[in-house]
């Protein structure tokens, strides 16, 4: 059912109602993490293939992707809509730069380019949701919470879209540690809409910022037929669900997660492979068995690694390779991320700050140096705000640390004092 023009989304130059329709329903998708974007829009393009503002939704689901082997369907979607038969409005014309510099590897400037689109046109719900993106990816935690606060006086409920704007201040809440608003904000979404997977997880978010872990399993389970087959969230929303059960006490359910959702979806995406990768390395601190496992992430790894892109999975790819005895596909990745290191860039600076240290750190605890990998994990911590990951993700690393401690106290010819480290 098409929606008439009082209520769509957002406002776009579209060469018929038809495909202003395939738009709504692609960006719709797309903010509530149903479904899937680039096949709604695909065939408005085929009929259109001047229709600017779709070529820059499946660029936005390019950039939402936050991985490498997403930049070329980026790349060739931005040139489809400079190459467009009707030249591009102000609108268009400023969403196509902010994705020209994410392309190029500035994705602190895409993030101010599609926070500077707001200022005009504050109800523009993509540019809203790449902005956040784009300041997640960076770890400007702040600034995911700046854009909502900008644009909230513009929304109010009745407004369409609304519970799309409530789930993006619940979840920018939930990481600048007010969870009472983040959960009131995301409930509040998915009472407007049930069926919204990005909302549901924004309120996991809230709770687990809370530390109301038996809760946020409830919570999971209870919205379980709402999130499990709706597109690409479904791996990371089953992680969450994981993360509540082993939290609360539960990890035989935990692990059943990581078998039937999580290691299934690492064949599809570096980042569902990251979701695997710190439930299983979770458990395996906990005294869990590995098994087979460990081989599997590694294999997905490899597939899916784009050293130096991105900090969060890299150091992900590390803990994986590491444990899976993976050794050479451990140096490799290292040496990677060294060459990464090298060059003048913002990426080269976070893979000098956090990449390359937080590697050591890995594979010093994995060889049992659990001094060095102490020191190494405790010397990190005022970086990993940088990582570009959740509060949530982030604490998989001060676990490690805590746990190589303890090992450190239970076995003292393992201690390194701080003083052997930096020497």
């Amino acid at each position: 059912m098409s929606r008439s023009r009082d209520h769509r989304l957002l406002e776009i130059r579209a060469p018929t109602g038809t495909a202003a329709d395939a738009f709504e329903r692609g960006l719709r998708n797309l903010l509530q993490a149903v479904g899937d974007p680039l096949a709604e829009i695909e065939p408005a393009l085929n009929e259109h293939p001047g229709f600017v503002m779709g070529h820059l939704l499946r660029a936005a689901v390019a950039v939402l992707a936050k991985d490498a082997k997403a930049l070329p369907l980026l790349g060739s979607e931005l040139t489809a809509a400079r190459r467009a038969d009707l030249r591009p409005t102000d609108h268009e014309r400023r969403h196509l730069a902010a994705g020209r510099a994410w392309l190029c590897g500035e994705p602190e400037l895409a993030a101010e380019r599609y926070a500077a689109i707001l200022r005009d046109w504050p109800r523009d719900l993509l540019a809203l949701r790449l902005a956040q993106s784009c300041y997640f990816f960076v770890g400007q935690t702040a600034a995911l919470r700046d854009v909502t606060d900008l644009v909230a006086p513009t929304w109010s409920c009745g407004t369409p879209g609304f519970e799309c704007f409530l789930a993006m201040a619940a979840f920018a809440r939930a990481e600048n540690g007010d969870s009472g608003r983040a959960e009131t904000f995301g409930r509040w979404a998915v009472e407007i809409e049930p069926r919204f997977p990005f909302a549901i997880h924004a309120v996991a978010h809230a709770l687990h910022a809370r530390g109301d872990y038996r809760g946020g399993a409830l919570w999971m389970r209870r919205h379980q037929g709402q999130w499990q087959n709706a597109g690409g969230i479904v791996a990371h929303n089953a992680w969450h669900l994981a993360q509540f059960e082993l939290a609360a006490g539960a990890p035989e359910r935990a692990l059943a997660t990581l078998d039937q959702h999580l290691i299934p979806a690492a064949f599809l995406s570096a980042s569902s492979t990251a979701d695997a990768t710190a439930l299983l390395w979770r458990l395996q601190l906990d005294g869990f068995d590995p098994g087979w496992r460990w081989r599997v992430l590694s294999n997905c790894w490899k597939a899916h690694s784009s050293p130096g892109f991105w900090p969060f999975l890299d150091l992900h790819a590390g803990i994986a390779f590491n444990a899976a005895g993976s050794f050479d596909r451990a140096l490799r990745l290292e040496r990677a991320v060294a060459v990464c290191a090298a060059t003048d860039s913002d990426r080269a600076r976070r893979a000098r700050l956090l990449t390359l240290p937080g590697l050591r750190a890995i594979e010093a605890f994995v060889a049992e140096a659990y001094g060095t990998a102490s020191v190494a994990l405790g010397a990190l911590r005022p970086a990993l705000d940088q990582l570009g990951a959740s509060q949530a993700q982030i604490s998989l690393f001060e676990r490690t640390r805590m746990e190589a401690e303890r090992r450190c106290r239970r076995s003292p010819r393992l201690r390194l004092s701080k003083q052997a480290v930096e020497a």
